[in-house]
């Protein structure tokens, strides 16, 4: 009793190796999958007005003093 015989509809490359006779099916090269599920980042100073980002960035909050003893 044999077992099924399994035939692919698409021809596989196959490289030879220098070591032996065997032959090995040669891999698609490989390329990172395009990430479709998040936005791109933008960095939100670049995207804001340059004058309210320079007065944002320079003008500091009061700060409260504290009398020492």
């Amino acid at each position: 009793m044999e077992g099924p015989e399994i035939s692919s509809s698409t021809p596989t490359e196959t490289i030879k190796t220098g070591n032996n006779d065997a032959f090995k099916p040669q891999k698609p090269l490989f390329r990172p999958a395009q990430d479709d599920t998040k936005p791109p980042l933008k960095d939100p100073i670049l995207r804001s007005d340059p004058i309210e980002t320079e007065e944002a960035v320079l003008k500091l909050p009061p700060f409260p003093f504290c009398k020492s003893k």
